[in-house]
C-alpha cells in the first residue's frame, strides 16, 4: 500500500481526483523546483472550512459568550492540535519537499492537515469533509470539554497567583527558528530568578501561554 493509499484508508475517504491530494501534500520548496502548485491555496480553503465546521459544533452544543467561544475554537484549531493530528495521519512523512529542506515546521505540518481538508472539500463536498473533521478534531464530548477547560487564560491565572504571594516572574525568549513565514518561538518562564518551564509555539504570546500552562500543571 503506497502512502496516498494509506492516507485515504486512514481518513476513510477515496478521492475521485487524486491530483487534489497530491497538491495538498506538496510543499512550496518542491513546487518551486518542479514548477507545480503547492498546498497553500488548498490550505487557505481548508482553514476556512475547518473553522466553519468547528464554529457550528461549538454553537450548537455550548451556550457560551462570543469571546469564550473564540478561545474554545482557537484551542481546537491550534497549530499544536492540528500538528498532532497531521503526524498521526503521517502527513509529515509523505509531504513532497525539496531534498535541501531537512524537515518541516510544526506550522507547516498543521497546514498540511488543513490543505488535505481543502482537497477533500473540493473532491467530496462539505458532508464528507465534516465527517473527517468530526473524527479527528471534534472526536467526542470528552475531547471538546477538555479543550474548553484547557483554553482558560493561563497567563492571567498565573499572574494573579504569583502576585497574591508576592513572587516576581518574567518570560524570556530563548530562541526563534524557521523561515519568516513559519517561525517557531521558544520562551522560558522565570519565577524569582529561576527557570521553571518552557513553551514553544508559532508566536511569542502563545509560547508564553504554553509555558504558563505547563507550570500551572506542575504545581497542581
Amino acid at each position: 500500500m503506497n502512502n496516498l493509499e494509506s492516507l485515504q484508508t486512514s481518513i476513510d475517504y477515496r478521492f475521485e481526483n487524486i491530483a487534489l491530494l497530491e497538491t495538498a501534500i506538496t510543499h512550496i520548496s518542491y513546487a518551486r523546483e518542479n514548477n507545480v502548485e503547492s498546498y497553500e491555496r488548498l490550505e487557505f480553503l481548508g482553514d476556512a472550512v475547518l473553522e466553519m465546521v468547528v464554529t457550528d459544533v461549538i454553537y450548537r452544543n455550548y451556550n457560551l459568550p462570543a469571546g469564550k467561544s473564540s478561545k474554545f475554537r482557537a484551542s481546537l484549531v491550534s497549530t499544536e492540535n492540528l500538528c498532532n493530528i497531521a503526524i498521526k495521519l503521517g502527513l509529515n512523512n509523505i509531504v513532497k519537499k525539496s531534498k535541501s529542506l531537512p524537515q518541516i515546521s510544526k506550522k507547516t505540518t498543521a497546514d498540511l492537515f488543513e490543505s488535505m481538508l481543502g482537497a477533500v472539500y473540493l473532491d467530496g463536498g462539505i458532508d464528507t469533509v465534516k465527517n473527517i473533521i468530526e473524527k479527528f478534531v471534534i472526536i467526542d464530548k470528552d475531547n471538546l470539554d477538555a479543550h474548553l477547560n484547557g483554553c482558560e487564560d493561563a497567563k492571567t491565572s498565573l499572574q494573579e497567583l504569583l502576585q497574591a504571594v508576592g513572587q516576581t516572574f518574567e518570560y524570556k525568549l530563548i530562541k526563534s527558528s524557521g523561515m519568516d513565514h513559519e517561525k517557531t518561538f521558544e520562551v522560558e518562564l522565570i519565577i524569582n530568578g529561576k527557570s521553571v518551564s518552557n513553551g514553544e509555539s508559532t508566536s511569542i504570546q502563545s509560547a508564553e501561554e504554553m509555558a504558563a500552562r505547563q507550570y500551572l500543571k506542575s504545581i497542581k
